[in-house]
């Protein structure tokens, strides 16, 4: 029911993420979660945005701080409207949960961790891309519940199949 997928900040989770959430759409499953996206800024390089793979609303999910800061920062209160958004749409039992990042505020106990073990305590599926800074604390959190993922979409979709025909009601 919980999956995490290692990956290096180069590596395109998000696209990864991003197609098999179309995969489980495409099957006429609902699916809750988020990807991020990020943006040319003139300030800070890249602003990075979030986007609700449920209702396809877009966020900024950090903030410029001006020309002469180095880079952006995560804005805290973004993060917080995110969680509530996801922890709604849990509310509407979907097939999957997808966080695009086990991250930095993850790690520290913060984030998206209450929405995760939300999704789970309702026997919701959670994938979630781990950055390799913090599989440390992802190891911890999950205390060795979680399966670890290939980054590779044919081992994805394959660990969603078996979850979905398990997940399937049996004939009597």
């Amino acid at each position: 029911m919980l999956a995490g997928i290692p990956f290096h900040p180069k590596d395109g989770i998000d696209d990864l993420l991003g197609r098999l959430a179309d995969y489980v759409t495409d099957k006429g499953l609902r699916v809750a979660g988020y990807v991020q996206k990020r943006r040319a800024d003139r300030d800070c390089g890249t602003l990075v945005y979030v986007r609700n793979l449920g209702s396809g609303h877009e966020m900024p999910i950090t903030k410029n701080q001006g020309a002469m800061a180095r880079g952006c920062k995560l804005d805290g209160d973004a993060l917080a409207t995110l969680s509530e958004q996801l922890a709604s749409d849990l509310d509407h039992t979907p097939d999957i949960l997808i966080i695009g990042r086990f991250g930095r505020s993850e790690a520290e106990g913060r984030g998206l961790r209450d929405v995760i073990s939300k999704a789970l305590e309702l026997g919701i599926p959670v994938l979630a891309g781990v950055r390799d800074e913090y599989d440390d604390a992802w190891q911890e959190f999950h205390g060795g519940y979680a399966q670890s993922l290939p980054f590779d979409e044919t081992a994805i979709v394959q660990w969603w199949e078996t979850l979905s025909l398990e997940s399937e009601p049996q004939n009597a």
